[in-house]
């Protein structure tokens, strides 16, 4: 047994049978401890996460109306694409009482890194529910342990009901899949609660594994029942001796096949409880183990741990499609074409190379099925219900994600799958999208404004880069032509955004290039979308609109510019790639900083003022980072770390720095990027066995190590320090037979010492031998 598996363990006893309010002591491979809410946030919303199922509630242990997309309904137990149960709850009473009391609100949350807690006191009793969803089940698990505090003996009856909504996901009803009333029986051969829903395949049991004293259907619990859905309530008793414990567990499961299979599944949840947690803490022991990060900055470092395992609970493996990254909880759990293309990027920088591939591949599936063209879907429901079928970014932006999966994997087998609708893809971008064919595709980009339906800077740049990455694969695959017809785009491309995007004036980029016409459209529809405002500022945004609008219609009919009017944050795109020169990328930083920047980064539109993103400012920690502005990037870093816990102990908003998803994918590439890709440096080239690794780091940092770090098949520990003038690189590489460059700026003509052997640089480039150097500089 590894050490940091029997740290697992630890953790383990401490979840199923003392579970201690502060969350300690505990770790999760490297040193993750357990967080509390400490009695705060209690109406805000948890996540209980496993790749199949899952419930969310509230911190106060409840389970209130929430959600929006499928209206006050996303909360509950879920095995998407159906919702099993609007929650649970449990009543303790006495013997010789008449009637008991209902476990209703918290007084303490907990976040563990594979399961939730919280923590009730009520009449010398302390009781601690832990909760946890399984990988690859369909269920999940619920335990009470009960410790009586009082000198004497206890007697008791628990009383757990269960509210069924056995109902399917968000736009359903719009794919043929009504809801019917749930029918709840009870089975007297297996001791447990059926239910299904009346005309659908739905089904899920429920139970427990205490000898069951009595049951009632259609008991609502502390909540009563509504609509379609029922209910159903078992009693059990405990006798509890003065000081003693007792574990009483509960399993609700669900299945679209039939109630056996429901039944298959709550049994064997029941049975192999202990080895099913077992398994869930050792899935993500070998996930931080994997690109592990030593820092000076603990908070950082904390930061970017519990970014990666909020991660993995975003994960859905989903029947009849395959494994693939959601991109946020609780509103947005299933597929999304943008947001993947950020946040594979970070997945790959941190090693989890199956389920990147495993998540393009069903992006480009059903973007097959639904488009046809090469067009990348935005957004797909778990019931396979297609809402949006992709703004022209998304396709560009996948292409970008998909090259940069080849080069982390070296896998040619998912690229040669995948290449054929790359050009597709560039196809539709180049020639359907480009209706005037001056290079720029039009069409709605990352942010969707009303009337933003234009030639816009992210769709131009990611298509630039889509160009430069398709030219890379056809190099590849020996069509020489179309590789250099793709280059060459690339380049016409990259000039023209830096000419016809740029605006001198106000040293930055504009939002997008058009006429007159479209620059009207675009204020108008800012308006129209404000126009609701009561607020000063609300108000204050819409005058400067219209006052935008009287100045674009003084100008001469069919006028063609770039045009800077919402000043949205993806202005950020031709410095987040590197396309842009270092004299307008300096410009363009600073003025953002000074300009465009709240507490937590980049406005999501500058002109507003009030909104702000983990990715916004992620992308623009990555701008500072490729014009080698380390100390500024790492501000950006900071400004997202500062949010975590904020609402949910253990995560980070989606909108900073306590609104939105309290789970968002994304999040990784604001800190993984900048982290692994550029302050340590690597630039992978898996498939021909080379990497170049060029660390940066922040002037405070005088040390920092990477271990485990993924590229192809091989595996690398970076461990930089610095002292006295001097700094020291150490690297080892698992494989021998790979070319392994450390690059370091400006030191071509001086010395610097590799494997204790003094040199003089001929270059900024120095190639490694063997599986472990030292270099000295």
């Amino acid at each position: 047994m590894n050490k940091h598996l029997s740290l697992l363990l630890m953790l383990t006893g401490v979840c199923f049978m003392d579970c201690q309010s502060t969350g300690k002591p505990g770790h999760l491979s490297y040193p993750i401890e357990s967080i509390s809410n400490e009695g705060k946030t209690k109406e805000e919303p948890y996540l209980t996460a496993g790749d199949k199922a899952h419930i969310i509630g509230t911190q106060n242990g409840l389970f209130p109306d929430m959600g929006g997309h499928v209206p006050e309904e996303m909360g509950g137990i879920w095995t998407h694409p159906v919702k099993l149960a609007d929650g649970y709850w449990m009543k303790i009473r006495e013997e010789g009482q008449q009637e008991g009391v209902w476990l209703m609100e918290a007084e303490e949350y907990i976040t563990y890194p594979y399961g939730s807690g919280f923590i009730y006191n009520q009449n010398d009793l302390q009781v601690k529910r832990f909760q946890f969803a399984p990988d690859q089940e369909k269920g999940v698990i619920i335990e009470y342990t009960i410790q009586n505090t009082s000198g004497q003996v206890r007697n008791l009856f628990l009383d757990f009901v269960v509210k069924t909504d056995l109902s399917p996901v968000w736009f359903s009803k719009e794919n043929g899949i009504p809801d019917y009333p749930d029918q709840v029986i009870w089975d007297t051969n297996h001791q447990l609660f059926s239910a299904r829903d009346s005309l659908q395949e739905w089904y899920m049991a429920w139970g427990t594994d205490n000898p069951v004293l009595s049951y009632e259907t259609d008991s609502p619990g502390p909540e009563r029942t509504k609509g379609m859905e029922k209910s159903g309530l078992i009693r059990t008793s405990l006798q509890l001796g003065a000081g003693e414990t007792q574990v009483i567990s509960y399993a609700v499961s669900g299945s679209l096949l039939s109630k056996e299979d429901a039944i298959e599944t709550y049994t064997r949840l029941l049975k192999e409880k202990t080895k099913l947690l077992h398994e869930k803490q050792q899935s993500l022991a070998n996930l931080l183990e994997v690109s592990h990060i030593s820092l000076p900055d603990k908070h950082l470092e904390n930061t970017y741990n519990w970014v990666r395992l909020n991660t993995r609970w975003l994960e859905m493996d989903l029947d009849g499609y395959g494994r693939f990254l959601g991109a946020g909880a609780i509103e947005y759990p299933w597929l999304f074409g943008c947001d993947n293309s950020y946040a594979l990027q970070g997945v790959l920088a941190t090693g989890d190379f199956e389920l990147a591939k495993s998540t393009l591949t069903m992006l480009k599936n059903i973007s097959e099925k639904v488009n046809g063209n090469g067009r990348i879907i935005h957004e797909m429901s778990s019931n396979g219900y297609v809402y949006n079928k992709g703004n022209t970014q998304e396709t560009a932006h996948f292409i970008i994600a998909v090259w940069k999966a080849f080069l982390w994997t070296g896998d040619i087998t998912f690229l040669q799958d995948l290449y054929p609708y790359v050009k597709k893809r560039i196809h539709w971008l180049t020639v359907d999208m480009d209706a005037n064919q001056n290079l720029f595709p039009e069409g709605y980009g990352i942010m969707e404004v009303h009337g933003l339906n234009a030639e816009l800077i992210d769709v131009a740049v990611y298509t630039q880069q889509a160009l430069e990455a398709a030219s890379q694969m056809a190099k590849l695959f020996h069509e020489d032509s179309v590789s250099d017809a793709y280059a060459r785009q690339a380049t016409l491309l990259k000039d023209k955004i830096n000419r016809d995007f740029w605006d001198e004036a106000e040293g930055i980029y504009c939002d997008f290039f058009g006429t007159k016409e479209q620059a009207v459209s675009v204020a108008k529809g800012a308006i129209r979308q404000l126009r609701s405002g009561t607020s000063d500022a609300e108000k204050e945004t819409i005058r400067f609109y219209e006052s935008l609008l009287t100045r674009f219609r003084q100008l001469p009919d069919g006028t063609q510019q770039g045009w800077f009017t919402n000043k949205n944050w993806v202005i950020t795109t031709p410095l987040e790639t590197a396309i842009a020169p270092p004299d307008k990328a300096l410009r363009s930083l600073d003025k953002i900083h000074n300009e465009h920047c709240g507490e937590y980064g980049p406005y999501l539109s500058a002109v507003e003022g009030n909104r702000m993103m983990t990715i916004s400012t992620g992308v623009q920690a990555v701008s500072e980072a490729q014009y080698g502005r380390m100390d500024e990037c790492l501000w950006y870093m900071n400004r997202i770390a500062a949010t975590l816990h904020r609402t949910l102990p253990g995560s980070i908003n989606e909108m900073m720095p306590d609104y939105g998803c309290p789970v968002q994918a994304w999040t990784i590439y604001s800190l993984t990027v900048p982290l692994i890709m550029h302050m340590f440096g690597i630039t992978p080239d898996a498939y021909h066995k080379e990497a170049i690794i060029s660390p940066a780091l922040p002037t405070s940092w005088k040390e920092a190590k990477l271990e485990n770090q993924r590229i192809g098949s091989n595996s690398y520990d970076i461990e930089i320090s610095r002292s006295g003038g001097k700094t020291i690189y150490l690297i080892k590489s698992q494989e021998a037979n790979w070319k392994n460059i450390i690059r370091i700026k400006r030191l071509s003509g001086k010395e610097y010492e590799l494997n204790g052997k003094t040199m003089l640089a001929t270059g900024d480039d120095i190639l490694l031998t063997g599986t472990e150097n030292q270099i000295r500089f």
